[in-house]
């Protein structure tokens, strides 16, 4: 479903979607908040709790990266033009 939504996008508006560079920002976030992450919850509640909740962390923000890529496509000429 997202593989047709990024080529409906790149034949209606003749350029292709920057993704990569959108993936790489939210691991770059992600880098930057794991060792908060692990500063605030590995001394209350142990490392393995640590490693669940960046790991969660990670999933939240693929999460929203997905939705903002997403949306970026249809707001630009997505599926409404197919």
């Amino acid at each position: 479903m997202f593989k047709n939504r990024v080529g409906v996008y790149e034949v209606v508006t003749g350029r292709k979607g920057d993704h990569a560079s959108a993936m790489s920002l939210t691991l770059g976030v992600w880098l930057c908040c794991l060792p908060l992450v692990f500063l605030l919850v590995a001394p209350f509640f142990g490392w393995k709790v640590a490693g669940v909740a960046g790991l969660g962390l990670l999933v939240v923000l693929l999460v929203i990266c997905f939705g903002i890529c997403t949306t970026k496509i249809c707001k630009e000429g997505g599926e409404d033009h197919a």
